[in-house]
């Protein structure tokens, strides 16, 4: 098998050097070591790109519910002490929903939003609104005016308009069961009713038009920065990639000549690989600035390509192992599981001293896999860990976790020092 070529395979392929090593050993601290400038613009641009968006609008959410139900709890007491026989529902109410948006903002700082949790939080939110709205105070409408943004903010017109709609039947159902079950038979205000139900059908025609202009100044904003990086790569590459190769080759000439005097050659060996160094560190910073757009049918080849390109430039042993003939993911995922594997790449040439590298992409069912394998120094820890153990730990690649989870995976790294590591990326196959 030629190193850099993708083959089909039906069984899992282990380094022959690696051993399973007891998960039960100590952890230590990972040593901090200075690293070149080129290094960490190139990380800080690789984090900035990892961030995820929905994770983000979600904790906003979260945060927002929260004090929307402090809130409401601060009002309802206060109704409460003032008109001491004022219905105190609401204020257990209030506190639940507080609670729960704080919950949620805990939950997700170390895990993903996945779609089915983005769901649960959106029916919970829908009834949060009709049971608070049957209270009969006013400002609880609140509540369903923010399901409302939520689902305009998630997805679009429709689901900010089901929302409102939903609401509206829940709120209504409820008002007819109260009439038919009470023995006073209050009066129904159909007018009111009408007018607050409007309210919130205007309101989702409102937010989803506001959200969807947002979104396209958003895409129009990242389509600019996109040029500029562009640009920015080409004056990498037409500048200080050229310059630092023909320093490189000069230093090399003079390293030949140096051949008396062995301490000024070993001196001229050390900046030359500095320089060769600093090169593909350049050519990474270039790839991670450049736009990829990915569609299924290619995600194969590039993972190849991308195989291939790193075992010529980093001088490693590097196979590309699958034995998918065709996928069927979504053009982002394709997008960001190639990064995380360039990622995974790139922390394999920096970081592990590893002669040999294997990465392989597998999809079973509703679940796809991606493993990186190499005989390096391994991380400073012994056994397996589970990205919550990781997260505990401040362990693992920070820019890998965050892509992990930006795609709603999850990510383990098997680490046996001195004998290599192995990173494995499991992904809902969407």
């Amino acid at each position: 098998m030629g190193a850099g070529q993708r083959v089909r395979v039906t069984e899992e392929i282990r380094l022959p050097d690696r051993e399973e090593v007891p998960g039960d050993e100590p952890l230590s601290a990972a040593p901090e070591s200075a690293v070149p400038v080129a290094v960490r613009l190139t990380d800080g641009i690789r984090l900035a790109v990892a961030t995820e968006e929905v994770q983000r609008l979600e904790r906003a959410l979260s945060v927002a519910r929260a004090g929307l139900g402090g809130l409401l709890l601060l009002i309802e007491t206060v109704v409460q002490l003032s008109w001491p026989r004022a219905n105190g529902a609401p204020i257990t109410l209030s506190a639940i929903y507080a609670i729960a948006g704080l919950a949620v903002w805990a939950w997700l700082r170390t895990h993903a939003s996945t779609p089915g949790f983005r769901r649960s939080l959106q029916v919970f939110d829908i009834l949060s609104a009709a049971v608070l709205s049957l209270m009969g105070d006013e400002v609880l409408v609140l509540v369903g005016v923010l399901a409302i943004y939520a689902a305009a903010a998630r997805w679009s017109r429709i689901e900010a308009i089901a929302t409102a709609a939903a609401i509206s039947g829940l709120v209504l159902i409820g008002q007819l069961a109260t009439l038919m079950l009470s023995s006073t038979r209050p009066d129904f205000d159909g007018h009111a009713f009408f007018f607050r139900m409007s309210t919130l059908f205007l309101l989702s025609f409102l937010f989803s038009h506001v959200t969807r202009r947002g979104k396209e100044l958003q895409d129009e904003t990242l389509k600019a920065k996109a040029m500029d990086r562009a640009l920015v790569a080409r004056e990498l590459h037409d500048g200080a990639i050229q310059s630092l190769i023909g320093m490189e080759v000069q230093v090399d000439v003079l390293r030949r000549r140096a051949t008396d005097t062995p301490a000024m050659a070993e001196e001229l060996s050390r900046v030359q690989a500095l320089l060769r160094r600093e090169v593909l560190n350049l050519r990474e910073l270039m790839r991670q600035m450049k736009p990829l757009d990915l569609d299924p049918r290619q995600l194969l080849d590039f993972l190849a390509e991308s195989v291939d390109k790193f075992r010529r430039e980093a001088g490693i042993s590097a196979s590309f192992v699958s034995d998918l003939r065709e996928i069927s993911l979504s053009p982002r995922l394709c997008a960001e599981i190639a990064r995380i594997a360039q990622e995974a790449l790139v922390n394999v040439r920096k970081h592990s001293g590893a002669s040999n590298v294997i990465v392989r992409l597998s999809l079973d069912g509703d679940e796809g896999r991606l493993v990186v394998d190499d005989d390096g120094r391994g991380f400073d820890f012994s056994g397996r860990l589970s990205q919550e153990e990781l997260d505990a730990a401040r362990k693992g690649p920070v820019i890998i976790k965050e892509r992990v989870r930006s795609i709603g995976g999850s990510l383990a790294i098997e680490s046996a020092p001195g004998r290599g590591a192995r990173l494995e990326i499991t992904f809902p196959n969407e």
